[in-house]
């Protein structure tokens, strides 16, 4: 075969691959639906100081409570973690190490969705308040205090606070529970891992004092920390309503336009689902947790 013929197929197949990857450019490489999303960096520092806490760790390897309120016991929250699409091989890693999909007293997925008695599952519970957490006895809900006694966890996903804005609380009130709380985690061996509330419809002042006095303590507490508002917030400034929580109500959403809590997590999906945002969030942050402290600290102790 002539050397020119060679060389003339060679650049018109250089060429078509030049202009294919022109087009994908166009149709994809502006378009942020198809990155690879990440959560919000934390300002300040904590694997020095959840290192300690691990090292007291006596409980049991990879139980992960999430305690709080209806926006934790209601089922979409633990959808993407369940059977979401989009995962990637870390997130399988994780969740299988935190027993998601046992569907027993390991799960912590199963245990804060599971209906019980008095609209609660075992980890969380409808309108219930922080210092009503810290008591117990709501609906015949067990303490903060004894949960972590009867589950022996190593890490606790905490969102508590609606219920206190919604009831008025003052915010000294609320920051003495929650510094409370975190202390009872902490001094037991367990991780806490604190988030931020949704923006509230009814009380978006004293809802926004709460989420800034929860990244005042995880800052001078040195704790994982999920800001949830500040997500909220920098996929939808001004329109959250609606969106990202469903219609003058305080609960995320669990989809609109065709998203669900179980959608992949593209950066147009993760506009249109609170409940995917969260859920991703957590699952993000939990994994985030176990490589820089707990695999850390295990490293550290030799075990």
């Amino acid at each position: 075969m002539n050397l020119n013929i060679k060389a003339n197929r060679g650049t018109k197949m250089t060429h078509r691959l030049l202009c294919f990857a022109a087009l994908w450019l166009v149709l994809w490489g502006n378009d942020d639906s198809h990155a690879q999303e990440t959560p919000l960096p934390q300002s300040h520092e904590y694997t020095a100081a959840m290192k300690r806490v691990a090292a007291k760790f006596s409980g049991r390897a990879g139980v992960v409570l999430h305690v709080g309120d209806s926006i934790t016991y209601s089922n979409p929250y633990g959808a993407w973690a369940r059977y979401g699409a989009g995962k990637t091989d870390e997130d399988k890693a994780v969740l299988a190490w935190m027993h998601a999909g046992k569907d027993d007293d390991s799960d912590g997925w199963w245990l804060c969705r599971v209906d019980l008695p008095g609209g609660r599952s075992h980890t969380a519970c409808g309108g219930i308040r922080l210092n009503e957490m810290l008591a117990g006895g709501r609906s015949n809900m067990l303490s903060l205090a004894q949960l972590v006694e009867k589950y022996r966890p190593q890490v606790v996903v905490l969102m508590l606070g609606t219920n206190d804005a919604s009831a008025g609380r003052k915010v000294d009130e609320f920051r003495r529970d929650f510094q409370q709380a975190v202390d009872l985690l902490t001094n037991a061996g367990v991780v806490p891992i604190v988030s931020t509330i949704p923006p509230h419809v009814g009380k978006r002042d004293l809802a926004r004092e709460y989420s800034e006095t929860i990244r005042a303590v995880a800052k001078d507490r040195q704790l994982p920390l999920i800001d949830f508002e500040q997500e909220i917030l920098k996929r939808r400034p001004d329109d959250w309503d609606g969106t990202l929580l469903n219609k003058g109500d305080v609960h995320p959403n669990t989809g609109i336009n065709g998203v669900t809590a179980a959608s992949a997590p593209t950066a147009e999906n993760l506009k249109s689902s609170g409940y995917l945002l969260r859920g991703w969030l957590s699952v993000k942050k939990i994994a985030e947790v176990k490589v820089a402290v707990i695999d850390a600290a295990a490293k550290g102790s030799g075990r």
